[in-house]
């Protein structure tokens, strides 16, 4: 029975996700709003928004998703090997997406919510930038005896993959800068920028700090 739920689901989701302008906000809307575990007002869903379990999204008013955006709110395997790492500023489950008031989610980002993701009200994440709260590693570091090639993919036999998984919390007001990535385990502090294409993980980041990436040099002439 679930999964003839997720199926209908699936084929009203594919209708609405490509209606332009504002008829197809509305729609998104009134379809989510239904469907997110929480949903304030004011919340725009933009063309080509992927919405992987909505019913572990929360969000909160004036919110807007842009074009194009993938949201993966759902917990890892439980028959793949899980290595948690806690993040203590952190307060809620595993696979979930909290996201509050006023915050813009640029367009082509990617969140995934395997350890769980929070985002502060106010903030903006700009275009291309991806959020992560699990991922592969290496080896086993449940047991560090085991010699085993893990893999780094999904479609591999879940006993050959090693998953870490630990939550993300970006606080209020704060900026991910143009293509940036921040890595699973991750607190980013109320007020703190990360400039373009800044690469970020671990719980020391400082708060109501600017955090860039290098630019580009000057490297010889055409001719």
């Amino acid at each position: 029975m679930r999964k003839l739920k997720n199926i209908f689901f699936s084929i009203i989701e594919s209708f609405i996700r490509n209606i332009g302008g504002g008829l197809g906000r509305r729609i998104r809307y009134a379809y989510y709003k239904n469907r997110f575990a929480a949903c304030g007002k004011n919340v725009n869903i933009d063309i080509g928004v992927v919405v992987d379990n909505p019913s572990n999204v929360f969000i909160g008013d004036d919110v807007w998703i842009d074009n194009y955006v993938i949201l993966l709110a759902d917990k890892f395997n439980e028959n793949s090997k899980i290595y948690r790492k806690e993040n203590l500023s952190y307060l809620f489950n595993e696979g979930e997406l909290h996201i509050q008031n006023g915050v813009h989610i640029g367009a082509f980002c990617l969140i995934q919510c395997a350890g769980g993701v929070f985002i502060g009200s106010n903030t903006g994440i700009t275009s291309g930038s991806k959020i992560y709260s699990g991922s592969h590693h290496y080896r086993n570091l449940l047991d560090r005896s085991d010699k085993q090639d893990y893999m780094f993919t999904t479609m591999a036999d879940s006993q050959k993959q090693m998953l870490i998984c630990s939550p993300v919390f970006i606080g209020s007001a704060c900026a991910i800068g143009l293509n940036s990535v921040v890595l699973p385990g991750t607190t980013i502090p109320d007020g703190t920028w990360l400039g373009a294409q800044a690469l970020v993980q671990g719980q020391d980041i400082k708060p109501n700090a600017i955090y860039t990436a290098g630019l580009a040099k000057f490297h010889k002439y055409k001719r």
